[in-house]
């Protein structure tokens, strides 16, 4: 395979993008019997098109293929990435001249759960950064480049949206760690959600990460430049991702990772590991379902006065009260307003 670069990447999500919803309609079938030579397996490694497949039936089991979709693929997901690196799949294998095992995807079995966003190309379709995970670790760094609240509230949304347990983790303590910092976290410590500050680069923190991450399968997100290839590489022992420096030009990093996979530790676990994130727009919310996910405003919302209310421009709201009197975290109501403003109704 060519070495995958981020501009390489980009074309390639670009390409698999271009067909609209009644083109991959097309492509799509919602059952049908699958050629007999299909044998099971699970992606591990994306890249626009183009995926590696982990066999696991038995007389094949750790076999690696190199897959494409076929031309017909029997699938539920008519809307969304038809596959995705933790996607269960039938694929119908093939041999190269120079022995390499390829394959073409056939099926994708029914996902347990995703973890997804609002594709940022024109067509508005569900992009799956990942399937069939028990938890999300989001993760940002005290500077270089800083961590954004409001998108890890998105991200947090989206977590409970798919019943996938998440936590945060704050990176590069070694360039900044005081009161302030962890006082700015206290809000999620307060809504039941565990916060981890590490240096991965220092090796500081990183137990309680492994704990985290021992069982089941862990989607590692977050914004390029926060040191996750170093967390990996830490973790493991052993120089598995490339480290670059931050871009001085941008401060938001560079696509150090360019395709999204699935690492397997000696211990058993294993972690999805995706490319820096520039944008998360979230899928599958409504403006009215927003609140639900603002967990401090439960206790507040049954004394607004409307039913429902926004707390936006309400009279007599009682989350807005809350606000002003500094109440509640006001970061948090500011992402709220961010979140309803940029949704459909």
């Amino acid at each position: 395979m060519p070495r995958i670069t981020e501009e390489l990447e980009h074309h390639a999500k670009k390409q698999s993008f271009r067909y609209d919803k009644q083109s991959q309609s097309k492509l799509v079938r919602q059952s049908g019997k699958l050629p007999e030579d299909t044998v099971e397996g699970i992606v591990v490694q994306s890249i626009g098109k183009d995926f590696i497949v982990k066999l696991v039936s038995d007389e094949n089991v750790n076999q690696i293929v190199e897959c494409v979709t076929a031309g017909k693929i029997i699938s539920e997901n008519d809307n969304s990435s038809m596959v995705a690196v933790g996607d269960r799949v039938g694929a119908v294998i093939t041999k190269k001249a120079n022995d390499l095992s390829t394959g073409k995807i056939v099926h994708v079995y029914p996902r347990t759960n995703c973890f997804s966003r609002t594709t940022v190309y024109k067509q508005s379709r569900e992009d799956i950064l990942a399937a069939n995970i028990d938890r999300i670790l989001i993760f940002s760094a005290t500077a270089d480049p800083q961590y954004n609240r409001r998108f890890i509230d998105r991200l947090l949304i989206t977590a409970e949206l798919n019943l996938v347990e998440p936590a945060i983790c704050i990176n590069k303590i070694d360039l900044l760690y005081d009161d302030m910092l962890k006082n700015d976290f206290e809000v999620y410590n307060n809504l039941g959600i565990k916060v981890f500050f590490i240096s991965a680069l220092k090796e500081k923190g990183l137990e309680q990460i492994k704990d985290f991450i021992k069982d089941g399968i862990t989607l590692l997100c977050g914004a390029s430049g926060t040191g996750k290839s170093t967390l990996i590489n830490r973790l493991s022992g052993n120089i598995i991702q490339k480290v670059t420096d931050i871009s001085d030009k941008t401060s938001k990093g560079k696509h150090t990772t360019s395709a999204t996979r699935m690492l397997e530790y000696e211990s058993g676990a294993k972690i999805i590991d995706t490319p820096g994130l520039r944008e998360f727009a979230l899928w599958g919310l409504t403006k009215n379902e927003v609140a639900l996910y603002f967990h401090e405003f439960d206790s507040l919302s049954p004394h607004c006065r409307y039913t429902p209310c926004t707390h936006t421009h309400e009279p007599d709201c009682a989350v807005k009260d809350a606000y002003e009197n500094e109440l509640i975290d006001s970061q948090r109501y500011e992402s709220y307003l961010n979140i309803f403003d940029s949704l459909d109704e």
